[in-house]
Order: C-alpha cells, then structure tokens, then sequence
C-alpha cells in the first residue's frame, strides 16, 4: 500500500512539472539566455533494437531480451553537470561526446526538453541507445598468406554497469595465448578508471594494473595515474613478408603521473603535466634466432609536458566509419614534452629527449574536410635518435553516398630501436602486400580512395558499404637491412570491396573483404587474392 501511494504521489509531482513548464524544440533556442538553472535530469535509456521497426523479427527479440540495458545510475555518473547547476549549453554538448565514447553506447543525445518561467529553469533529457555488448570473440583476418584467429567472449557493459570483461584466446603467425581482461571506466562516479589484465602466451606471460583519473572533461582541474604492466613476446623480422630472424624481448614499465590544469578561466585548455617512468627491456634468443638480437635497453625517466587545446567539436558523418556519430576537434591540439634519462633512475645513460606533437582539421568547404596530424621525437643519445610522422586525410563528400578519400603517410627516422623499425604492408598500410612486408627507417605512403554508402542493412545487423583503392609507397632501409634484406623500389597496389559494420555492436568492427593485387613482378604475389580483415575503420 505504501509503494502504491508513493508511485501516485510521484507521478502527481510529475505531472504538476510537466503543467509548470514549457516544451522547447531546440537546445539553442535558450542560447544566451543567462541566470538560467537545470531543475531536473530525466534519462531515457533505449535497448539494443527498436522493435516497432517492421524489419525486425525474433532475433532482434531475443538480443533485446536477453540485454541489460545500461542503467540510469550509470549513465548519471557520467554527465558533467548535475540538478541546480547553470545551464551551459557546451556542457550539454561534451556530456554527448562522453557517452558516445563509452563502447556500450550507439548514440547519445542530451537535450533540454521543457522550460520552467516559474523560476528560469529547465528540464534536461539524456538519451541513450545502447550497443550490443555481449559479444563471441570470432575475430580473424586472412593475408598474404598468414592468417590469425581469436576465440572467447567479451562483455562490454556487464550487468548494464559500464564494466568491461573480455576472456579470449588468440593464435597467429607470431604467439598463442590465452587472456582475460577487466576494465572499470568509471569506478563508483568517481571518473577514475582501472584496468586488470593478465594472458598466458606461447611467448611470454604479460599483465597490466591501472588506475587513472584522466582529464575527462575540458575543464577538469587535475588528472592523476599509476600503471603497472610487464610484456614477453617473441619479435620476428621481415624480409618480402618472410621471417628471417626472431628473438624475445621482455619489457617491465610502470608510471606515475600528475596533470594541473593552468589558467582555469581561460577559454582553451592549458595544461602541465609531469611524470615518472621505469622502463626496461630485455632480448633474449630463441630457436630462431639467426642474426643475433638487439641490446638491452633501460629508459627510465622524468618529463614534464605542456598541452594546448582549442575546443570547436563538430559531429561528423562517413569520415573513419560510416552511419555512425563521428566527434573531431577543428580547433588546435599541441603537445610539448621534455623529459631526462637518468641513470639515478636506472637508465644506462643520462641524456635528454623531446616530443612534438600537433594536430588540426580543418573544414575546407561544406563537403571538403582535411585532417592531419605531426609528431616528433628525439633522444640525444650518445648517437642520437630521431623519428618524425605526419599523416595527412583529404575527404571529399560527393553526395551523402559517394565519398573520395586521399590519405598521405610520410615518416623518417633515424637510429631507431631494432625491435621498433617502421613497416609497410598489410593492414592500412599498402593493403595489398603482407604484414611487415618491408621494413626500415623511412617510409612515405600514398592512397586514392572511392567509398560507396548504402541504405542497406542485413537483418540490421551489418550495415554495407563499398571500396575501392590504390595503394603506393616505398620503404628506405638501413646499411645493416640491406646487408640482411633485399631491397625494393616503390611498391603498387589495388584493391576493391565490401565494407560490413557491426552497426548494434559495442565494438563497432568493420568486415573488409577485398580481391587485391600487388603490383609486382614477384611471382608469389602477383595474383589477385582474397583479403578479410576486421578493423575499426574503413
């Protein structure tokens, strides 16, 4: 009886709200209003598949029935604002851009749905359409000859909590193991997040403990972190996608790191950040080892880092996926670290490095938008050693279902770790060659892209797309990998395929399967093959 008369009391509440205020459309129609509150959050938390829709069936029952849908405490503990605080619209904005890059969560939308005269307030609504999260780990890629599989289950938002639980076991060409993962991405509203790892490998058996409290938001004043994590794996080098030579490294790291954030009132983002790192790393033969192994090395260090950051968020459509939100900063991102090797630390040697990096996108016409990114990084070691990458991205929207795409890799380095060269083949990186399939200490990477969208979904399940591309690029290796290594000139090659994208899935995979063909005289490679492949781009 009680229950009963405090569920009639709530919705007389509710209903005398509703009569108090007034439904608004639109977010930006209260824009520049000032002295304006938030009176309440309501939170409308949608499952997996819309069963209204005429396409769907018992499947789609099922995934639904068998779902916990993400739970109101869960998505309350995200949102960057709460009951009587001002209304910032941005604020509103950036609560979405967080719950969008919770995997559990197809979309967000935070809106304000009623305005109260009463006393200059409003009712916010946040709205959410989850991911299948509950999903068999049946990933697997075959190219150039090599193929890799991985089988287990991963539940990314376990019990509707947000937590994340992964138990799989993987074979390739390189190791076979088995793994388990949990991963917390906000402990108890607190924004710190955790992460327990361990797998037992044909190589090695890895770990990794985390805690961290990131700078989740634009504004949060401090960051703070710990992370603890070891790596045995056996290393394999290249010559035309053939090993030739192979060793284990062990490498032990732990961090502790603090951020500030400067000039609170500014705004864009300034930040500080220092950190202590133990890094050491190991090689050890094995059965092929043929040309010996790299040195060990010991990096420990300090740094401190400076982080600039101009906030002007866009959500973008068919960029690095398609039919889904896309969030991209067109404001100014730049990164400056300086930090020292040191023996009292343990490092072998004492020396100084730096780090570079910036990134920018700029939104050239309506349907003209170019991406890129640099960094750069040296170490004065008694042979100092230096590598810088830019990466460029033009996309030209046709129409909402035709796209062209060119995409400019240009990296060089010099003296770089043995065990750390640059690559090209395989993946994104000259599709229609193997993995690994060159290696050296400079690389410059060119590709033409036609992308093809549809309305087509199968079962609503994986939506379709098509491709079709030219790959070009050239690796320059160093006097030891000529002496080891054949050379090569620039290497060609084309491709053509579907795209498929897991469009309810929390892990958003995207399905490439492509008939490639290298441009080569090589005789093991100048037919056309059959390429699958599951990436998170396009």
């Amino acid at each position: 009886m009680k229950t009963i008369f405090s569920t009639v009391v709530m919705l007389l509440f509710a209903v005398r709200v509703q009569a108090d205020c007034q439904p608004v459309a639109d977010n930006q129609f209260l824009t520049g209003a000032d002295g304006i509150s938030i009176r309440s959050i309501s939170f409308t938390a949608n499952n997996v598949f819309d069963l209204t829709d005429k396409a769907s069936f018992w499947l789609h029952e099922f995934a639904n029935y068998t779902h916990t849908v993400t739970q109101d405490s869960v998505l309350a503990d995200d949102l960057l604002f709460k009951a009587g605080d001002p209304l910032r619209i941005e604020v509103l904005a950036e609560t979405e851009r967080l719950l969008r890059s919770r995997r559990y969560i197809r979309e967000a939308e935070v809106r304000i749905t009623h305005y109260c005269a009463e006393d200059n307030s409003v009712i916010v609504n946040v709205t959410t359409w989850d991911n299948w999260s509950l999903l068999p780990t049946l990933d697997f890629s075959s190219e150039g000859g090599r193929s890799k599989s991985a089988i287990g289950f991963e539940e990314d938002n376990l019990l509707g909590s947000g937590n994340r639980l992964n138990l799989e076991y993987k074979h390739d060409s390189e190791r076979t193991g088995i793994g388990f993962i949990f991963y917390s991405p906000n402990m108890f509203g607190s924004f710190w997040n955790s992460t327990v790892a361990y797998s037992k490998n044909s190589d090695g058996n890895n770990y990794q403990l985390s805690v961290n409290r990131p700078f989740y938001r634009l504004s949060s004043p401090w960051a703070l972190g710990f992370e603890l994590d070891r790596t045995a794996e056996d290393i394999y080098e290249y010559d035309a996608g053939d090993e030739y030579n192979s060793f284990q490294r062990q490498r032990n790291h732990a961090k502790a790191e603090f951020g500030y954030r400067l000039h609170p009132d500014s705004h864009n983002i300034h930040r500080l950040k220092f950190a202590i790192e133990l890094e050491n790393v190991k090689f050890y033969d094995t059965e092929n080892t043929f040309f010996g192994i790299p040195p060990d090395r010991n990096l420990a260090r300090v740094w401190l880092e400076y982080e600039a950051i101009q906030a002007d968020y866009k959500k973008l459509f068919n960029i690095n996926s398609f039919n889904r939100t896309e969030d991209f900063n067109f404001g100014w991102q730049f990164n400056a670290r300086l930090g020292q090797y040191s023996k009292q630390l343990g490092a072998d040697n004492n020396a100084l490095f730096w780090q570079l990096t910036a990134a920018k996108n700029w939104q050239l016409a309506a349907d003209l938008y170019l991406l890129a990114d640099a960094r750069y990084l040296e170490r004065q070691f008694a042979q100092p050693q230096y590598l810088l990458s830019n990466h460029w991205q033009l996309i030209k929207q046709l129409d909402e279902y035709h796209s062209l795409v060119g995409k400019l890799h240009l990296d060089k380095g010099k003296n770089l770790f043995r065990d750390e060269p640059l690559y090209i083949g395989g993946d994104d990186q000259l599709r229609a060659y193997p993995s690994y399939f060159r290696s050296g200490e400079a690389r410059a990477l060119l590709t033409a892209e036609y992308r093809r969208y549809t309305d087509w979904s199968l079962w609503q399940l994986l939506d379709v797309a098509f491709a079709g591309y030219i790959d070009a690029g050239k690796i320059w290796q160093t006097a030891e990998q000529d002496a080891n290594t054949s050379a090569g000139g620039t290497l060609v090659g084309v491709g053509a395929g579907i795209r498929l994208l897991s469009n309810h899935s929390s892990r958003g995979t995207l399905i490439h399967i492509d008939l490639t063909r290298a441009m080569t005289d090589n005789d093991n490679l100048n037919g056309i093959e059959l390429r699958i492949t599951a990436t998170r781009g396009f």
